[in-house]
């Protein structure tokens, strides 16, 4: 297939931010510059889907990062336009001429929005969505408008057969390359690691928070690296307001606020934002440092046990990137169980599960009191990964679909 390929993602806020005032000198540089450099700091799937497409199949593609500011406001003055956001979208897509397009963070865009791409950007013959987080009924009329949707899990696929929605499974992975750029200390530290949000909302992390406050308790050397939400007073009002008003005009079918950025992200929420009381216990062993990207496996190399509890979302099917990330760094993956686990990772031999927190407790003071047998379970899990489970691998999983659908 010679067909141009284009993906659009949108980073993580708190990334973009750390990103940004590390690197002040290189916001004011053009657009491929500042891609090429975003790029090499190896956050999320970077641009490693265009990547393997033209190294293994000569698929020509580009990687847009909607909501990278700096980078986005070169382009749009490179190409002598002063549009932002959704529009400025719209107009690189035109200016590509993608046959082929896949929108990664497919939550964050309307119906009528896909709508337009499909009218207006004449070159495109497959588009492609994705779902690996709460979504409500405003998305799934958006997500009829894709040819396709990839899944992160059975879960989301027997929710998309019932809305009669054309999907495919497709697994999160880990990238193979990054993880050979890995400074792996001779001698990782004993303790147990946890990188990763703990949000008190529906669907999200209170489960993952009730796990992590009771490893706490039993006195286990857990290591937090998370962000927890703590919206000042004003702010928090600010959100529950926004939150009433986005609904009441959603009710009387004012659409075009949902050509706003940020009252789109509101209109994605299912229950009006809330206070977070954490407990002191999670305050006090919580660090609020950003690790991403290489970094952040590295920061996970370097230490022989990860803990890892899915949101609610995921249900009963295993699904999130995490598990990938832990093993393919070498560290010890320990996970909750789900009834699709064996199909990603062998437990005992590969990784270690649990059912319950006495379980989890259990497991994880197991693989601190015998270290070299985890390492051991752990170097299984890495080649696995890095077998089963890497980007390359999900691109020619991608390629498929792709070929299968056009």
């Amino acid at each position: 297939m010679q067909y141009r390929f284009i993906k659009v993602t949108s980073f993580y806020k708190n990334f973009l931010q750390s990103y940004e005032a590390a690197n002040p000198d290189v916001l004011t540089l053009s657009y491929d510059e500042q891609h090429r450099h975003l790029m090499s700091q190896g956050y999320g799937y970077s641009n490693y889907f265009p990547h393997y497409l033209q190294q293994n199949y000569g698929i020509d593609g580009h990687e847009i990062i909607h909501n990278a500011r700096h980078m986005q406001n070169a382009w749009a003055r490179e190409h002598g336009t002063e549009l932002s956001g959704n529009r400025l979208l719209l107009e690189q897509l035109k200016n590509y001429k993608p046959e082929i397009l896949f929108i990664q963070d497919s939550i964050n865009f309307t119906a009528s929005f896909i709508q337009k791409i499909r009218e207006e950007v004449g070159s495109l013959k497959l588009l492609i969505g994705h779902c690996c987080a709460p979504y409500n009924s405003e998305n799934i009329k958006a997500f009829r408008n894709y040819n396709v949707i990839l899944a992160c899990s059975e879960r989301f696929l027997d929710d998309f057969k019932k809305e009669e929605i054309h999907s495919y499974l497709f697994p999160h992975a880990v990238e193979s390359s990054l993880v050979r750029q890995i400074n792996v200390p001779p001698s990782p530290v004993n303790e147990i690691i946890f990188i990763g949000s703990l949000l008190y909302r529906n669907q999200f992390h209170k489960t993952r928070i009730s796990y992590v406050e009771e490893i706490l308790r039993n006195k286990l050397p857990l290591k937090i690296y998370g962000q927890l939400e703590q919206d000042p007073w004003h702010l928090l009002k600010m959100k529950q307001a926004a939150y009433l008003g986005v609904k009441l005009l959603s009710a009387l079918n004012i659409k075009s606020i949902l050509e706003n950025q940020t009252l789109q992200k509101t209109g994605q929420l299912t229950e009006m934002p809330r206070g977070s009381n954490y407990s002191s216990i999670l305050r006090k062993n919580c660090r609020n440092e950003p690790v991403f990207g290489l970094a952040m496996l590295e920061r996970i190399a370097g230490y022989t046990i990860g803990f890892n509890q899915h949101a609610e979302v995921a249900g009963n099917y295993a699904a999130n990137v995490r598990m990938f990330e832990v093993s393919g760094a070498g560290t010890l993956l320990v996970t909750d169980h789900k009834k699709n686990i064996r199909s990603l990772f062998e437990p005992d031999s590969e990784i270690l599960t649990y059912k319950n927190k006495q379980e989890c407790v259990e497991k994880l003071e197991w693989a601190w009191d015998h270290p070299l047998e985890a390492k051991t379970i752990a170097l299984a899990g890495q080649a696995r990964a890095l077998r089963d489970h890497s980007i390359e691998k999900r691109v020619e999983l991608l390629h498929e679909i792709m070929r299968k659908e056009l």
